[in-house]
Parts: C-alpha cells; sequence; structure tokens
C-alpha cells in the first residue's frame, strides 16, 4: 500500500484507509502481508476497526515498514519478529529484514501451523539494486533450506522483481533459486506467465508482487485460484489507494469437512439447511446445495459486495422435503467475491458467500 497513512507522501490518508478496508473487506482473506506502512498507529487502529481482526507492524529504523493482518477466529499467533540470521542489513534495504509470521490456522477440527516470510525488497532498476536483491534472495533462501525446508511456508511480498527475468536489463530474475528448485512453487509465476501486472505504474508495469510455498502447502492450494485483483471498484485506485494491486490466492489446508453442514441422516428441524456451494472458488458455473424440512420453492439471490443484485435462480417447480441443488452461471460477471442468499416461501433464508475466478 503507497506509503499507507502517511500525511505528506502517497495518496490522502483518510481515502486510502476507507480504500483499504473496502478491499481487505471484498477479498475476505484470512491472511494478509502489507508494505509501506508509514503510519503504525493508523494501521493499528484500522485492524482493530475490522471485525475478527488483527494485526501488527515492523519496527524498521525507516519510514516504511511491513505489516500483517489476520482473522483472529482462524489464524493463533505464536511469534513473529524478524529474520536476522545470516542476513545482510544492505542486501535488505539498510535493514528492511523479512518480517515472520508463525502461527496457527485451524479449519474446523484440524490445526495446521504455518510460518510467513513478508519482505520489501531493495527497489529501483539499475545493477547495484539488482545485486542487492540477488543477495538478499540467496540469503533468504538459504536460510530456509537450512531450517525450514520441510516446514508449511509462505513467502511473500513486494518482491521488487519478477520471475522470469529481471526488470534490470531482462538478466536472470534474483528468485529464480526459488522457481528452479523443486521444492517451493512459485504461485503466482502464472500471472506473471500470462502477462498480468500488479505494479500499475504508469511508466512501466510488472509482475513484481509474489507468492511462494514449500512442496508441504502445495497440495493444499486450489488450483487457478491466484490472481491479480481488480480493483475496479476502487474508483481512481491508484491515486487513491496504491500503485500496487492485490495479489493473493487460496489454499484448502484441511479436507476435513466436520464443521461443515452435511446432508441429515435423520429428519431434520430447521426449515433450511444450506451446504457450501461447490465448487468454492468457480470459473463459470456452480452448484449450490441445500436441505429443505418441507416442501418449497426456493429462490436465490446473488449480490456483489456493493450490495447490488447480479443474479436470481428460482426453482422452476416445487421442490421436495431432503437435499436439493440449483446451478449457478456466472459466465458473465467478473472475478471477485459474491454473497447468495437462498430464500424459501416460508420466508426461511440463509446467506453464503462464494469466489468467482476468471
Amino acid at each position: 500500500i503507497e506509503w499507507f497513512g502517511s500525511e505528506s507522501r502517497g495518496p490522502e490518508a483518510d481515502l486510502q484507509i476507507s480504500n483499504v478496508i473496502e478491499v481487505v473487506e471484498t477479498i475476505d482473506a484470512e491472511l494478509y502481508a502489507f508494505q509501506e506502512i508509514s503510519d503504525r498507529s493508523r494501521f493499528l487502529t484500522m485492524a482493530q476497526s475490522l471485525d475478527n481482526y488483527r494485526g501488527f507492524v515492523s519496527f524498521y529504523p525507516q519510514e516504511q515498514q511491513t505489516a500483517y493482518l489476520f482473522k483472529s477466529s482462524i489464524v493463533d499467533s505464536l511469534d513473529s519478529g524478524e529474520l536476522r540470521e545470516g542476513q545482510d542489513s544492505f542486501d535488505w534495504a539498510s535493514g528492511r529484514f523479512p518480517l515472520f509470521f508463525e502461527f496457527d490456522a485451524t479449519i474446523g477440527e484440524t490445526t495446521q501451523r504455518i510460518t510467513s516470510y513478508n519482505f520489501h525488497a531493495k527497489a529501483l532498476g539499475d545493477r547495484s539494486s539488482y545485486n542487492r536483491r540477488k543477495n538478499a534472495a540467496a540469503s533468504l533462501k538459504e536460510f530456509l533450506d537450512d531450517s525450514k525446508s520441510n516446514d508449511n511456508l509462505i513467502v511473500l511480498g513486494d518482491f521488487n522483481d519478477q520471475l522470469n527475468f529481471s526488470t534490470y536489463n531482462q538478466e536472470e530474475s534474483p528468485y529464480s533459486i526459488f522457481v528452479q528448485d523443486e521444492n517451493y512453487f512459485a504461485v503466482t509465476k502464472s500471472l506473471e506467465d500470462a502477462g498480468f501486472a500488479s505494479f500499475l505504474g504508469n511508466e512501466f508495469r510488472s509482475m513484481i508482487d509474489h507468492i511462494v510455498v514449500t512442496n508441504a502447502l502445495i497440495e493444499g492450494h486450489l488450483e487457478n485460484a491466484q490472481r491479480v485483483e481488480d480493483t475496479s471498484y476502487i474508483e481512481n485506485f491508484t491515486s487513491t489507494t496504491s500503485d500496487h494491486a492485490p495479489v493473493w490466492s487460496r489454499f484448502r489446508l484441511t479436507q476435513d469437512i466436520s464443521n461443515m453442514p452435511q446432508e441429515p441422516s435423520e429428519p431434520q428441524e430447521e426449515a433450511l439447511v444450506l451446504f457450501p456451494n461447490y465448487p468454492n472458488p468457480f470459473q463459470d458455473q456452480t452448484t449450490i446445495s441445500f436441505s429443505l424440512k418441507e416442501s418449497s420453492q426456493a429462490e436465490i439471490t446473488i449480490y456483489d459486495m456493493t450490495g447490488r443484485t447480479v443474479g436470481k435462480i428460482s426453482s422452476e417447480s416445487l421442490l421436495q422435503p431432503g437435499k436439493n441443488e440449483l446451478w449457478f452461471d456466472g459466465s458473465g460477471l467478473s472475478s471477485g467475491l459474491y454473497v447468495y442468499q437462498i430464500e424459501l416461501d416460508s420466508g426461511a433464508s440463509e446467506t453464503g458467500k462464494m469466489v468467482l475466478i476468471k
């Protein structure tokens, strides 16, 4: 986020904070990594204003900090701090060391321990800056290889360089050592391959914000879930919020569905039980399943994150008690988070969320 909260640099602070809140609530992620936090107190105030979120900020001797924001109902913070072991402060933009965050993520009855390394690499497209990024990437990888290679590990942030080739003179990417190592998976490389850009500056658009994980997390990555956020719902995003677009993806940390609604094996007491739509995220179509206690007509309304109705599905005939399914075709909608509400003739209703990715 470009100079977040600064009164003298970047976008106007209050509008920027309001826009960041809208983006956070739209994506609805469990974990966010931020760069360029200029006002620590404003960031923490923003975190406190968000339901179910907590956050913390680094303590670099610089104007810009890195930070995390996380859902406290899912993410249990265990440890955090700067990674200094084996690192040269000069390579990391004069002391902007990776900010690590160790936490337990609990989904249903399953808990996974994960460590994240959030960094803001040295910027600029000159030989010296390129060398510093290359040295920093090498020292970070050496540390991870020695002590974290078998762990659930996420490396993410503003890499300030591409993965396929460097923004400096198209030389080898400083991060090719991650791309070429079979123990790591560059989640966002496919976005760069497809020509997406996360840096939205007028002079040079490039894909320089990335997510890399170890093999331990690869299996849980949802195929084609990675994306550069379409921020068109924020007016004049590049001048009011940031010159970088959010980059994100989704992981299924467990196959355990014990906490999800299941088709009742005994007669149900609730008039309506809504199951998670499948697949979710989806690319064109998804199935919305639900169970009825009594015969009824049903109507499903789909809303975007502004509350605008973008679709409706109605049962063509009277639905019978038990499990029922309706298909939703989202091929005419843009990527994003949507809310769907099912309502019966009796007035009983339930809501769910789904993510459309193209």
